[in-house]
């Protein structure tokens, strides 16, 4: 039985047994096309509602990519990362998916990277299930590369005398900054049962005089004399609250006013009540010195600029105006449903920019949903110009929320095409829709690239129908590919496949008894000649985790799907003590003569089974119930789509996106006899490692991958020289493959790194 790894975050799996290595891998270099623009990162997933964060991934002084995504169901979140090039005024960030799995695991609610103790590496902090926040220290070095260790579990203040966790909670993002300008790291944050902003001050510069440690204090409990209105994402300036007493500078200054407020004190409170959702950043945007707020609020679909004038006020801090529709000189970051604003060099010009997505997924605008304005001044004047909707998720394949992926001929030129369907596209004024994203394969039948035809196919945006999740399959025996259809509301749908166009066929596909075919939700099919009787059947799974199984028992020409079982090989994808529900989305594909089961599922995990054929009535052997790893709500599809003779991948997530991932299996017999016709060398190797492809035919085209010991890719790149030299010094010591792909065959050479 082959034994199966994953690699949690990069998604690499590797098996190995004595006759044959398999190795599924990302894969990247699948070209895309969307609109006649070549897509820069067409498998990095898409993105739902990210918090991006900058910090420096490879340790070469440039600004790096990070990006967190909550998941609203499962309790599994979805981490992506991007290398900046640096190409000044330029965005140039690339999917680097290697870089993933050196956070910590078990990140949740909101992640900030925030470089607390002065080293320069941005540090993690992130929310901790005891109302608060827990820290990673940043221990990136040279040669060990970037990694985190816990600093402190949960952080501490003292409030009124006494200590208690510095409450945070999962739907308020606080923010984290200089607030007095001594040089260590403050809090600004939502307070308990209030609508008011705490300030906890860090003493770690009054009392030991560095900043590499927390010691926080409650300063004031309305921090600027501000409160958020509970109706609207709009700041009450003078907020009269029991959190805001007066100092003497403004008693004196208002008088008979301040009287006036207290009036209505009681009934403002009972109006504005506890402050439950914020993502609160808070940058120096006027240049004088003190610090700002940018807020976005689940109330509201704006951002809210509250503008800090501290001079001569004893608190330090004092809101003195406010823009509800930031930047208004410009246009106004308007996002349906609790926007999040933040605040860096996107395009490697010295200049912050603002950038805005949304907080949290779910009725948020889940595509183009990442506003760019770019800094036209400084970061003292900070004047920012609207550039676009999609900074980074326009070079993804993004289909909103959901990709159901399945792949087919649908045009019946013989390469296998790619069609995407999805739950919901959310917009921002008009009625949600449901959509199938079409990709022709344009490429060959070894080098396949994808091209988007259109992003309805059949029209099913107009059919009210939410979950689409298309399969194809000659169902009329005419030569071409038919598709099923299973919606959100379990029901099945045929579409026939006429000159390329897709036609409706049966609106619910019935079964032998005559009744619609209905599960009880997110039908999910695959069309399947499971029993090897010469028909396709219909396998499909559902909310439950269960696979339903039904037999075609009509003719080549003429359907007929007669119920077999609701729990086809005992298959579950459900995992009690994590979730209710297991959406299971299953892939069969026949591996010389013998069945194999790919099954996406809520959590992101892709199940593995074997022991199919001759066994539909009995339970399938799960090989491996960590086989991949794509959050959330992961679905498959594949084929041997470069006509390499091996399975490709197609895996969908809930961000929308759609990862690729190849077999790199190669005989090993095969890889013997062809040992001695590629040169790599020294071995072992300290600082660089080198190829050479002279007694190759042709030392163009080659592509390079090289993997640890588990099976990350490490480096990847194609080679157009005799030579290839790679840079290893940041490597960590131990055992490597380095693999090449070229002249028509596979090369495979162990070497070990060690400094």
């Amino acid at each position: 039985m082959k034994k199966m790894l994953l690699i949690t975050g990069i998604s690499v799996i590797t098996a190995l047994n004595f006759s044959r290595a398999q190795l599924y891998q990302r894969y990247l270099n699948i070209p895309v096309t969307v609109n006649g623009k070549s897509l820069v990162n067409p498998w990095a997933g898409g993105e739902d509602a990210p918090i991006l964060q900058p910090i420096d991934l490879n340790g070469d002084g440039i600004k790096d990519l990070f990006m967190f995504e909550k998941s609203q169901s499962s309790g599994i979140h979805r981490i992506t990362t991007f290398i900046n090039n640096g190409t000044a005024n330029s965005v140039d960030y690339h999917f680097a998916p290697e870089y993933i799995e050196k956070f910590p695991p078990g990140l949740h609610d909101w992640v900030l990277l925030v470089d607390f103790n002065c080293d320069g590496k941005e540090d993690i902090f992130t929310y901790s299930y005891s109302g608060g926040m827990a820290v990673y220290r940043n221990n990136y070095s040279p040669g060990s590369g970037l990694s985190f260790s816990l600093y402190i579990p949960l952080i501490y203040s003292t409030y009124f005398g006494f200590p208690s966790n510095l409450f945070v909670s999962a739907v308020n993002q606080p923010a984290l900054s200089d607030v007095d300008g001594d040089g260590d790291l403050d809090v600004l944050t939502f307070a308990l049962a209030a609508n008011s902003i705490e300030y906890h001050r860090n003493y770690a510069k009054e009392n030991f005089g560095k900043c590499d440690t927390l010691v926080y204090a409650l300063e004031k409990s309305c921090w600027g004399r501000v409160c958020l209105s509970g109706l609207s994402n709009t700041g009450i300036l003078n907020c009269p609250s029991m959190a805001c007493p007066y100092g003497p500078k403004r008693m004196a200054s208002e008088g008979a006013e301040l009287v006036s407020q207290l009036k209505i004190i009681h009934e403002l409170e009972l109006q504005h009540g506890v402050h439950s959702g914020s993502c609160m950043i808070a940058p120096d945007l006027n240049g004088d010195g003190d610090k700002d707020i940018l807020n976005g609020d689940v109330l509201g679909d704006n951002i809210l600029f509250l503008e800090n004038d501290n001079s001569g006020f004893a608190d330090s801090a004092y809101i003195i105006s406010q823009d509800t529709l930031f930047p208004s000189y410009s246009i106004p970051a308007v996002m349906k449903t609790f926007p999040s604003p933040y605040y860096f060099d996107v395009n490697n010009d010295g200049n912050n920019d603002f950038v805005v997505a949304p907080c949290v997924a779910g009725a948020s605008r889940n595509f183009k949903n990442i506003f760019y304005y770019k800094n036209t001044t400084d970061n003292i004047s900070n004047v920012f110009s609207y550039q676009g909707d999609s900074l980074l998720v326009s070079d993804m394949i993004d289909v909103g929320s959901g990709a159901n992926v399945a792949v087919g001929d649908i045009d019946n030129d013989g390469l296998k095409d790619l069609v995407i369907g999805n739950f919901k596209y959310v917009y921002e004024s008009i009625a949600d829709d449901s959509r199938l994203a079409y990709f022709r394969n344009t490429g060959t039948a070894s080098l396949p690239e994808f091209t988007l035809v259109t992003d309805d196919l059949a029209g099913l945006s107009t059919s009210g129908q939410f979950g689409l999740s298309p399969s194809f399959g000659d169902m009329d025996n005419d030569g071409d590919q038919d598709m099923i259809v299973g919606t959100n509301d379990g029901y099945l749908h045929y579409y026939r496949n006429v000159g390329g166009s897709f036609i409706t066929g049966v609106i619910q596909i019935p079964d032998a008894t005559g009744n619609p075919i209905q599960i009880g939700s997110y039908s999910t099919p695959q069309i399947v000649d499971l029993n090897r009787d010469g028909l396709p059947d219909l396998v499909f799974g559902e909310r439950n985790g269960n696979l339903n199984y039904y037999q075609n028992t009509g003719t080549p020409s003429s359907f007929t799907f007669t119920f077999v079982t609701d729990t086809l090989g005992n298959v579950s994808t459900t995992k009690p003590w994590q979730n209710l529900y297991g959406y299971s989305y299953p892939y069969f594909y026949d591996d010389g003569g013998n069945y194999i089961l790919y099954c996406g599922t809520l959590s992101g995990y892709v199940f593995k089974y074997d022991n199919i054929d001759g066994n539909l009535s009995g339970t399938f052997n799960l090989v491996d119930s960590l086989f991949a790893f794509e959050p959330i709500r992961s679905t498959i599809s594949g084929g041997d789509i470069n006509n390499d003779g091996s399975i490709d991948l197609v895996i969908g997530n809930y961000s929308g996106g759609a990862i690729w991932y190849k077999d790199y299996s190669v005989n090993l017999e095969e890889q013997a006899y062809h040992q001695e016709s590629l040169d790599m060398y020294p071995n072992p190797a300290a600082d660089f490692f080198n190829i050479s492809f002279a007694k190759l035919k042709s030392y163009t085209g080659n592509r390079v991958f090289v993997s640890d010991a588990l099976g990350n890719i490490v480096y990847s790149g194609t080679s157009n020289a005799k030579h290839t030299r790679i840079d290893i010094r940041k490597w960590n010591s131990g055992m490597y493959f380095c693999k090449v792909i070229g002249n028509g065959s596979v090369f495979i050479r162990k070497f070990v790194v060690k400094h």
